[in-house]
């Protein structure tokens, strides 16, 4: 049941990361207030001014980092790379990795955010085609959840993406 439970909660979730993925002023000259301490929100929405490998990073540190630091400039070619594999910005890959590593967290299976968009990416690129990230999120969070060692999932994952190169 708690599985179960967890599982709809993440698919709840990702459906609404989703919504409302850019919002427009009709007013060119109105400007957005940026998110005062944004490594501190839950989401990084489209209207917050702020690098989203800083936001990630500083998230995952539970505190704001300075653009120049080491931990924003290794997430910010994290990013970078996974963009080259999946159909998301790089604000929507920051709010999706950010929520799988809590997940996965709390479900007592922590994982580095650049670890997490590394392997993700290597799963996606195995398909040759760009992916949902959120897709692959939620298989692999469901297959670690399960109890499945993170080795395991990575290769498992791999080789159903793989899979969809023999369709085209």
């Amino acid at each position: 049941m708690a599985a179960a439970l967890r599982i709809l909660l993440f698919a709840s979730c990702l459906l609404l990361a989703g919504c409302g993925e850019e919002e427009h002023s009709d007013d060119p000259g109105e400007a957005i207030a940026p998110q005062v301490d944004a490594a501190a929100g839950a989401w990084l929405r489209a209207t917050d001014r702020i690098d989203p490998a800083v936001w990630l990073a500083g998230r995952e540190r539970g505190r704001p980092l300075a653009e120049t630091d080491p931990a924003v400039e290794e997430m910010r070619r994290a990013l970078r790379a996974a963009r080259n594999h999946f159909l998301e910005s790089e604000r929507m890959l920051a709010n999706r990795t950010a929520q799988l590593g809590r997940m996965l967290a709390d479900d007592g299976r922590p994982e580095g955010y650049v670890a997490l968009l590394g392997a993700l990416s290597n799963v996606a690129a195995a398909a040759g085609t760009k992916q949902a990230y959120g897709e692959i999120c939620q298989h692999y969070f469901n297959l670690r959840h399960s109890g499945v060692e993170r080795d395991v999932v990575l290769g498992t994952l791999s080789a159903r993406y793989r899979s969809q190169r023999e369709f085209r």
